[in-house]
């Protein structure tokens, strides 16, 4: 029974390595690809409408200790000013000795409007300004001298919000989609402020049970996610280093959920393991494009196969990566990330 068990754990990781090659030739090695190789796709869970497939990494992870943006701002080493631009902030990161990492999509309040970050941002030690694309989300605001300072929002916009900054969409519909969400769940706000809905207790109610819901899937070693709303598989972020995932898991999980508030009531989920891989392993037939980024590292970009999206890496190991359903929708090979389910805690 024991070397059964061993042989087709043997066999399973033959396979892999089997798969890994044959989709190696059609795409060149990257930072991007040797991540997933290492990626473990686990069974869904779900709540409300939201499905998450927990992604837990094998073998080596990225250690380095970084801050993030909530945490770097609290100490006190992370400068965060208005610009006097509504499309742009200066971040300086005075530390002697720890990088910080900003993620798309996080919420800062202050300064002459709150704005939300455009783009992942690595910020050095002793970095000196940084300009960082943002968009408003507060429109009825713009009061303050131009080098007001930031504090931490503690949130990212809601996953609707967010896909507007990555789309690269105008201003005018990024506050379109702030108003949307005020009125969906009634908030009046003078200011037409995001921070005012996000904040709300109808709404931190709803997305402090989500949160609750998936407290039994988190692992040592899990690193992102992919994230499905009703039956749709929606997006997949993912770190190569799991204590910055651990900062961030809270403000992704209030992200995806705050879109499935209300509406799935009556959800019956269809999702498959095998569904949330193929999603995943269709980044490896993408093609890639180096992009700027405002801070350090290097920004790739990928497009193709029904998926598109960018990671943000250093030394050759990515921090972020985060992926969303492209437009082309092109068949894959099978996919070489292996499948396990995810074990259930034990009774205590």
């Amino acid at each position: 029974m024991v070397k059964t068990r061993h042989l087709s754990t043997l066999l399973i990781a033959l396979t892999a390595v089997t798969l890994v090659s044959s989709v190696r030739g059609q795409q060149a090695d990257n930072e991007v690809t040797r991540l997933l190789e290492r990626m473990v796709v686990h069974a869904p869970h779900h709540y409300g409408g939201l499905t998450l497939f927990p992604l837990e990494l094998r073998g080596g992870e990225d250690g380095t200790d970084y801050a993030s943006l909530d945490e770097a701002i609290r100490g006190g080493y992370l400068l965060v000013q208005d610009s006097g631009v509504v499309r742009q902030v200066t971040m300086q990161n005075t530390s002697a000795h720890r990088w910080v990492f900003a993620m798309s999509g996080e919420v800062i309040l202050g300064g002459k409007q709150n704005r939300m970050l455009r783009e992942d941002v690595l910020l050095p030690p002793g970095s000196g300004p940084i300009t960082v694309p943002t968009y408003c989300v507060e429109q009825g605001r713009w009061v303050g001298h131009a080098k007001a300072k930031f504090g931490s929002g503690g949130a990212l916009g809601n996953y609707a919000l967010r896909r507007k900054a990555i789309a690269g969409a105008s201003q005018k519909e990024v506050w379109g989609q702030v108003d949307a969400e005020q009125r969906r769940f009634r908030v009046a706000s003078p200011t037409q402020d995001y921070d005012r809905v996000a904040n709300s207790p109808a709404v931190q109610r709803a997305l402090g049970e989500y949160r609750s819901a998936y407290v039994r899937i988190w692992r040592p070693r899990m690193v992102g996610f992919v994230v499905a709303q009703g039956n749709r598989i929606v997006a997949a972020d993912a770190f190569a280093n799991p204590s910055l995932f651990l900062k961030l898991r809270r403000k992704l999980i209030d992200s995806y959920s705050f879109d499935c508030i209300r509406r799935y009531e009556r959800f019956r989920p269809t999702l498959r393991q095998q569904d949330a891989r193929d999603f995943v392993a269709r980044i490896y037939t993408a093609r890639f494009g180096q992009k700027a980024t405002p801070g350090s590292g290097r920004a790739l970009a990928f497009q193709g196969s029904g998926i598109e999206g960018t990671s943000l890496s250093r030394r050759g190991v990515v921090t972020h990566l985060h992926a969303t359903p492209g437009y082309h929708v092109v068949p894959v090979p099978r996919p070489p990330l292996p499948i396990r389910p995810l074990p259930e805690p034990r009774d205590r």
